[in-house]
């Protein structure tokens, strides 16, 4: 457990609401909103039992913060490239590259999509609020590309979901192939790179080919 001490070796007080939102990050993820005790969130941080109440008013308060932290950042670079004055095809490319170097500094991200979205009965207004902006903003670029003519005809918003769900199942499935408790079971291993897979699977199914456009 992370820990920022004062100097005189006790932990910081003012340092609580960081030492939360971490803990609440880890044990959220891997055990759900309902799974999780606001005794074993205090004792993961370090802190007083009442510092939840005090410091966000709620559990309920707390793990929409612990959300927030997690999916503002994502929404945020999506906004910023429904108005990248690029082509489509290119866009599409970024999300791609993004989401995955996302995915890389933020590995939690696909454990809260599975708690809230396949887990979860109604989903929280921070997830929901995250899967209209991905899923709009990517469906807008899929759907610009088609009126530009380099995106293939379909249904922009199936192609969304296509191309948004490979970069979250494929940054999951290559850990679990790869768990060290699981060597004896010989499972199938990748070998290449997940996000080149992605984008040429991108080119290849949605992107006009140079023999098309002509």
């Amino acid at each position: 457990m992370n820990d920022t001490r004062s100097s005189n070796g006790s932990a910081d007080p003012a340092d609580t609401p960081k030492r939360l939102m971490a803990a609440g990050r880890r044990l959220f993820a891997k055990q759900g909103f309902e799974g999780t005790s606001i005794r074993a969130l205090t004792q993961e941080a370090g802190a007083n039992i009442g510092a939840v109440t005090y410091h966000f008013g709620t559990k309920e308060a707390f793990y929409l913060a612990v959300l927030g932290q997690v999916h503002e950042p994502l929404r945020e670079g999506l906004r910023l490239l429904a108005k990248a004055p690029l082509p489509a095809t290119k866009r599409l490319e970024m999300f791609v590259q993004r989401m995955f170097q996302y995915l890389r500094e933020n590995a939690d991200l696909p454990r809260f999509f599975v708690q809230e979205v396949v887990i979860g009965e109604v989903p929280s207004e921070p997830t929901l609020e995250t899967v209209r902006t991905m899923v709009g903003t990517l469906a807008g670029i899929f759907r610009e590309g088609q009126e530009e003519g380099s995106i293939v005809p379909g249904d922009p918003v199936l192609m969304a979901l296509t191309l948004l769900s490979q970069p979250i199942y494929l940054s999951l499935m290559p850990r679990f192939l790869t768990r060290i408790d699981l060597r004896d079971a010989q499972l199938p291993q990748p070998r290449g790179s997940a996000e080149d897979h992605v984008l040429a699977v991108l080119r290849r199914a949605f992107v006009v080919s140079e023999e098309e456009s002509e």
